[in-house]
């Protein structure tokens, strides 16, 4: 099969290789569609501050191979012996993390707290290729309705379930989300469904604040032209927010805002408010801990998207209930395309593009 193999950060090939082999509790996955995550293009150029960053240095290290790619749509193809949850036919996608199933969160069934969570795209051979192998409690069965490009940005959707769950939103609160990129607006509707009262949409671009608007967004800001703390005040009758989603910060390289989003998201959140942190940030952060403590602010780090925030995803997505298929503008055909997409989501601006750009094999 045709594969993306990382050789050493910032030699990224396709090369010939085998079909992986399965093990008794394996599927095999054709690969239908593939996306570049943000993450992903930083990895490939030894940039990435994600959680498996380290051990693909290791890996590389070590000579093992690298193949990045955790958003995807795919089917099974076949199966081992052993497997019992999924079937030929299949369509699937998958978490970003892959539980071990043998350590202790995971034998309390506590599975996101997993100890030693293996990663597709770090600790396991990932979608950038003709065909991959998982277990199969690390592909989710996913229902007929949604397209094979919108399965494909699945994952992140799961992701922002996550944010939202750890949010703990309760009826009719303020919400302000910052940045409206794929993750933002995945973020504010399903905000909006766990009963967010003013919802606030804060973006750079005129676009993508107009698809927070048609997703029920109560109010928009441009962040090019206004004081956004200062309309956040004005918006919340100067109480400030009582959630904030930093969906914008990460790497300035890629469009995003740095450390400004997190920093703007602590002046603008009420006195005992939650402060979730969706992005993932580069650099240090320095915290005045003094102010955390005296407004009695909740940072929080989110859950990851998991098997069951997938499904849900999902059943969002076939109902109707959640839109990704309009964020999806550019989308290529061939295995061999793949660095073109990476382009793409690496300025997403330049290109006038808010999800990532899509592969179709």
């Amino acid at each position: 099969m045709k594969a993306w193999r990382l050789r050493d950060f910032g030699d990224h090939r396709l090369v010939e290789v085998p079909i992986p082999e399965l093990e008794d509790r394996d599927v095999l996955i054709k690969v239908k569609v593939v996306q570049a995550s943000v993450t992903d293009t930083e990895v490939l150029k030894g940039k990435a501050v994600a959680l498996t960053s380290s051990s693909i240095g290791k890996r590389l290290a070590e000579g093992k191979p690298v193949q990045r790619g955790h958003e995807y749509c795919g089917e099974v193809v076949e199966t081992g012996k052993g497997v019992t949850l999924l079937h030929i036919g299949d369509r699937v996608a998958s978490p970003a993390a892959v539980y071990c199933g043998s350590c202790r969160m995971c034998l309390l069934g506590r599975h996101s707290e997993c100890l030693s969570p293996r990663h597709l795209g770090g600790d396991i051979l990932g979608a950038f290729a003709e065909y991959l192998s998982l277990p199969e409690w690390a592909a989710v069965r996913i229902p007929d309705g949604p397209t094979d490009n919108e399965v494909a940005a699945l994952q992140p959707l799961s992701s922002c379930i996550g944010s939202v769950r750890s949010a703990g939103i309760e009826m009719g609160d303020a919400v302000v989300v910052l940045g409206q990129g794929a993750m933002g607006l995945g973020i504010l509707q399903v905000a909006k469904l766990a009963g967010a009262g003013r919802l606030i949409a804060v973006a750079r671009r005129t676009e993508n604040l107009d698809l927070s608007k048609k997703y029920g967004a109560s109010s928009m800001i441009n962040a090019k032209q206004t004081n956004v703390v200062e309309e956040v005040r004005r918006l919340t009758e100067s109480s400030g927010a009582d959630v904030v989603f930093d969906a914008a910060g990460g790497s300035t390289e890629h469009g995003l805002s740095g450390l400004e989003t997190i920093r703007q998201a602590f002046k603008m959140v009420r006195p005992g408010g939650k402060v979730i942190q969706s992005a993932v940030l580069t650099g240090s952060l320095e915290l005045d801990t003094v102010f955390m403590k005296r407004n009695k602010i909740n940072y929080i780090n989110p859950l990851t998207g998991t098997s069951k925030f997938l499904e849900l995803a999902a059943f969002w997505v076939a109902r109707g209930r959640v839109q990704v298929g309009p964020q999806i503008t550019h989308v290529l055909h061939g295995l061999e395309k793949l660095p073109e997409a990476i382009e793409i989501t690496e300025n997403k601006a330049k290109y006038s593009a808010t999800n990532p750009a899509q592969v179709v094999l």
